[in-house]
């Protein structure tokens, strides 16, 4: 089977010719509705993409042709005037317009403003909050393409970032006509795991890669959901239903991942402060106890010092008074103490008769007598 050769350059060099000659696209007026467009080169060109039912158009206006174009925004119905070109260097097939006629809102735009509307009048983007957010994290399961720029962005900050759960990918298309689909199916088996946060994320791109994010089936199965979900979507531009319907959403995946990291992180910190306040408290109030204990002490040791010296000398006015009341203290100043037989104290005569004998007491000794006389005398 033969085959026509051709190089890159001769076969854009074919193709351009085709495009511009014999095809005679120069002269064409596009219908659609404004999905994306922004400025380049210091807004010296106007790129935009022209948009019906599933279609999309890549257009560029150059800036030559700018004065002539109205003040146009997103979700514009339009036609745009102008030709096909192919730019042989580049091998690509674009639509430069040089006039646009504005025609209203297109369809698409005022059937998703009316699904917003809806879903604010039915509660249903107030329905999940960022309270109902659990404040420990163990689990996570993330919803984005895989091997995705989104995933890697995700994958990489959780490499460097402190955190306290585990990641999870539940891959599935995130543009494109089977992207709803795959999305719901996506967060029925990540609901099914028992996470604590369902992350649904995606990176940047045109505006009609998004739509899947806007489906209403998928946007009510993240308010019914019992799962705390949060969004991750585009660019700081793109905010889709989904978002809406979440219980908070962020400009981009790295801003998503990088907030509940911290926000898992957070409770840690709280309980390490907490310790760090309750052993401040603890030294303060050993430190209180043992300055408190010092001044017991010495005023305890003050006190019984105070209280021993006392007592000695009451000791000692006892024993002096024990001393001037103890009858043998007295047999030094030429007293007797005398006793019978039964250790009985003689204290009148009538207590001795004659032949008794008695025991007596002297200040330097002790003596047995006997009684040969005894004189009894009556006052």
């Amino acid at each position: 089977m033969n085959h026509l050769q051709f190089t890159v350059s001769e076969f854009n060099q074919v193709f351009a010719d085709i495009v511009h000659h014999q095809l005679q696209l120069n002269k064409l007026c596009i219908s659609g509705e404004i999905t994306q467009f922004n400025y380049y080169n210091n807004k010296d060109h106007l790129y935009l993409t022209l948009s019906h039912e599933g279609a999309h158009l890549q257009c560029v206006i150059y800036n030559q042709h700018l004065k002539k174009i109205p003040v146009i925004q997103k979700g514009d119905k339009c036609e745009i005037i102008g030709q096909c070109k192919f730019l042989k260097n580049k091998g690509q097939l674009i639509f430069s317009g040089v006039r646009i006629q504005l025609g209203g809102m297109g369809q698409k735009k005022s059937i998703l403003d009316n699904r917003l509307a809806q879903f604010k009048k039915d509660g249903k983007l107030t329905t999940k909050t960022i309270e109902h957010i659990p404040r420990i994290i163990e689990k996570v399961c993330i919803i984005t393409a895989n091997q995705s720029a989104a995933h890697h962005d995700i994958m990489s900050i959780l490499s460097k970032t402190p955190h306290t759960f585990e990641s999870i990918l539940i891959p599935s298309s995130v543009q494109g006509l089977l992207a709803p689909e795959e999305l719901r199916q996506a967060l029925t088996i990540a609901e099914s795991l028992s996470p604590d946060v369902i992350c649904i994320s995606r990176g940047g791109g045109a505006e009609h890669d998004f739509d899947c994010f806007n489906d209403d089936h998928f946007a009510n199965q993240i308010v019914q959901s019992s799962a705390a979900i949060i969004a991750g979507i585009g660019h700081d531009i793109n905010t889709t239903l989904t978002c809406l319907c979440a219980n908070t959403h962020f400009e981009t995946p790295t801003a998503m991942i990088q907030w509940l990291a911290q926000y898992s992180t957070e409770p840690i910190h709280v309980i390490n402060n907490e310790l760090t306040n309750i052993q401040h408290q603890l030294m303060d109030q050993a430190n209180a106890l043992q300055s408190k204990i010092t001044d017991v002490s010495e005023l305890a040791k003050i006190t019984l010092n105070a209280n021993f010296d006392a007592l000695l000398t009451k000791i000692h006015h006892l024993h002096e008074k024990i001393m001037a009341l103890n009858p043998i203290s007295k047999l030094s100043n030429g007293f007797i103490y005398c006793e019978n037989n039964q250790k009985s104290p003689i204290r009148t005569i009538q207590q001795i008769a004659k032949n008794d004998t008695i025991f007596m007491r002297l200040a330097n000794g002790k003596a047995k007598a006997t009684i040969n006389h005894v004189s009894k005398t009556t006052n």
